[in-house]
């Protein structure tokens, strides 16, 4: 089997992707600790994102060396390949307003990583009260950008106000 092709591949970009995340919004909580609402806010993204990868890495764990050796579904290796080689100092440093944040997190929420993350935990359920458990999750994550996202900031003439702290956010 050419190396990168397999369900073991997928899972390592998968959990590379989501860790990318978490980086991603650790940096925006930095971004923007003037604001101590939108960096809890994009804190709870961490947490959510560290809790994706542990959840991946504990559902491949529970599958065999052959599941693992197989064949990854060529569409997802490549959103995931994507999604893990994006840029997190890259996609930082074009933040410079709460705007620019949100549409960014609105974009990450929508993309490849997601998907991924919702093809393999569907694609290998340990159970079905974990999967029901695990789409719930991630459907109040996507969604917690437009639900709970701080009140004051809901209008995007306030997230155009709202500027990016100028740091180092490594």
């Amino acid at each position: 089997m050419t190396q990168g092709t397999t369900l073991a591949d997928l899972f390592a970009l998968a959990i590379a992707a989501e860790t990318s995340a978490a980086e991603f919004y650790r940096g925006l909580a930095k971004k923007f600790a003037g604001y101590s609402d939108v960096a809890e806010f994009w804190e709870r993204y961490v947490t959510d994102e560290i809790t994706h990868a542990r959840w991946l890495a504990r559902l491949q764990a529970n599958l065999s060396v052959e599941q693992l050796a197989s064949r990854a579904d060529p569409v997802m290796l490549e959103n995931a390949r994507h999604a893990a080689s994006v840029s997190v100092e890259a996609l930082l440093d074009q933040v410079h307003t709460l705007a620019d944040a949100y549409e960014m997190v609105n974009d990450l929420e929508n993309s490849e990583t997601t998907a991924v993350f919702d093809f393999l935990i569907s694609s290998f359920p340990t159970d079905q009260e974990v999967l029901s458990f695990l789409r719930a999750q991630l459907s109040e994550h996507v969604d917690r950008l437009v639900t709970a996202f701080p009140e004051r900031f809901r209008d995007p003439g306030a997230r155009l106000a709202a500027t990016a702290q100028d740091q180092e956010v490594n």
